[in-house]
């Protein structure tokens, strides 16, 4: 088979070879990609210094997958270095050649930055003019009496099918050319770590995706080309959203550490000299976010972490730990503006347990601040109106001003101020203020008490918020809720309700009780935890 395909190559005829990778969307698919990596090699065998990987017919097999119609969308993530660029622009290149029927038409590449989606396109066609390409297909650029585009950022060929290349930084609402909607998008280079820095331009670069792909005409294919950096962003959000994706990492993650994927290529040597030097080689190579430098909190001390059913929900409210009287209780409550988008939380923190423990939760993106204060002095009634630290930055001086009114004050959390240098007579300002300082400490001070197992989440939410919160979150400045993508309202209530440990008043000791007695009531309370019918 080889040998007829060689012999084909080196004395066949123009049509005969042209014969040999041609396709149409009907056929297996296995067999164009066979073709492609004939194709390609023949072609440019200065692309394939080394051998190709296991994966790369992964990739190959994804990109024609949605190109012919099998797959709406591939999601290709692979580690820096990987080829999947290269690959997607010689398979593009090699279907604009060799499809015979031109299922796909108008061909659009996007990207962050204009400047490598219209890179992508030229590379495209400089591939198709090479000498070798254009004198094997002559009718791609003949000259004909229509006018045709052809520039750095566009063009189409005489066979009728359209390039074009945009920004992801421009809206893609409403995109028809000539009458034509794109019928296949690749989507290329979307997310950086400057993007992920910001919310604003995190949810705009999705939303202008969003755009783009349902723009598609009929039948169309998103193909998309990515590293996984971090959890925060829209990459993350693809992995949960398509099915049909490859995660590649530079290391055969099924082998020893540094054993590479692409062996012909990379050395366990070469591997651990590109992690000395790389920012964040999890991230940026292994495609492992959860384990790159940008997460915050320890992850291995979060899969530690177990997760329970509440054993009661009250209106919202889930309680995961039966209230001991004699108990030191803190809350910690974040204000929503209840108008559907950021919550308003509560997380309540039992501190006489070891570890501390996470008994009850609540989160409502519709309750209006005033009511929140309300559902707060609810909720506190059941755990013996304990003490409350409430945010009162943004929504939070309307839920305070509730809770002032009609909740023990000595009960609520004061705002720290600075002495003056004249003292004189000054209102009380109840609420716990975030600021610059306040919120690196009470996120520290967190992340210090779960990484030494000094508290128990419980809530499968909570710990689910928590894995997801990175360093880029942290230094997230975005006031606007509708702009942002992601909410960390029951980490905000977590962390200032672990704040609350210092200021609340030790209870009044129990008297003194039969140790046989003790032990039965702290069984009867396990019993009644572990079976909720109770």
């Amino acid at each position: 088979m080889f040998d007829e395909i060689k012999k084909t190559l080196d004395k066949g005829s123009p049509s005969e070879v042209r014969a040999l990778f041609a396709f149409t969307k009907d056929i297996d698919q296995l067999l164009i990609a066979k073709k492609f990596r004939i194709w390609s090699r023949w072609f440019f065998p200065k692309y394939f210094e080394y051998k190709d990987a296991s994966f790369h017919k992964e990739i190959d097999m994804g990109n024609i997958t949605t190109y012919v119609g099998k797959n709406s969308s591939y999601l290709d993530i692979a580690g820096r270095g990987l080829a999947k660029t290269a690959r997607t622009k010689l398979f593009l290149a090699f279907a604009i050649a060799n499809d015979e029927e031109r299922y796909r038409k108008h061909i659009k590449i996007l990207s962050e930055d204009v400047s490598n989606a219209k890179q992508s396109t030229t590379d495209i066609y400089n591939t198709l003019i090479s000498k070798r390409v254009k004198a094997l297909y002559p009718e791609i650029f003949k000259k004909t009496e229509l006018k045709r585009e052809e520039t750095m950022g566009s063009f189409t060929t005489a066979t009728g099918v359209k390039v074009t290349s945009d920004s992801l930084r421009t809206s893609q609402r409403g995109d028809i050319q000539e009458e034509s909607r794109p019928d296949l998008i690749w989507f290329d280079d979307f997310e950086t770590r400057k993007t992920l820095r910001s919310a604003v331009r995190t949810k705009e670069i999705w939303d202008n995706m969003e755009e783009a792909r349902t723009g598609l005409s009929k039948n169309g294919g998103a193909i998309y080309t990515c590293n996984y950096i971090s959890e925060r962003g829209n990459v993350h959000k693809l992995v949960k959203k398509i099915k049909n994706q490859s995660i590649i990492s530079i290391e055969d993650e099924t082998k020893e550490r540094y054993t590479p994927a692409w062996e012909d290529r990379d050395t366990s040597e070469d591997l651990k000299e590109l992690e000395s030097n790389a920012d964040d080689y999890e991230g940026e190579y292994r495609c492992k976010p959860e384990i790159s430098k940008n997460v915050y909190f320890d992850r291995k001390s979060l899969e530690a972490q177990k997760s329970k059913k509440s054993i009661d929900e009250v209106a919202g409210l889930k309680i995961y730990k039966r209230y001991q009287p004699a108990h030191r209780i803190g809350s910690g409550h974040d204000v929503g503006g209840g108008v559907g988008l950021d919550y308003s939380t509560s997380v309540f923190i039992d501190f006489d347990q070891y570890p501390a423990q996470v008994i009850a939760t609540y989160k409502d993106n519709e309750i209006k601040p005033d009511e929140f204060g309300h559902e707060i002095i609810r909720q506190a009634k059941r755990f013996g109106e304990n003490y409350v630290a409430v945010e009162k930055n943004n929504h939070g001086n309307g839920t305070l001003a509730i809770l002032k009114e009609h909740y023990d004050t000595s009960k609520l959390h004061m705002t720290k101020s600075h002495k003056p240098k004249i003292e004189q007579s000054k209102p009380k300002e109840y609420g716990w203020n975030t600021n610059a300082i306040t919120k690196h400490t009470m996120l520290n001070d967190l992340a210090n008490a779960v990484e030494n197992h000094h508290i128990d989440l419980n809530d499968p939410d909570l710990i689910y918020e928590i894995k997801n919160y990175t360093r880029d979150d942290l230094m997230d400045k975005e006031d606007d809720p509708r702009l942002t993508t992601r909410h960390f309202d029951l980490i905000v209530a977590l962390a200032i309700a672990w704040q609350t440990n210092e200021h609340i008043d030790k209870p009044e000791p129990e008297p003194e009780m039969d140790p046989w007695l003790r032990r039965a009531m702290q069984e009867e309370r396990e019993q009644e935890e572990s079976n909720p019918a109770l």
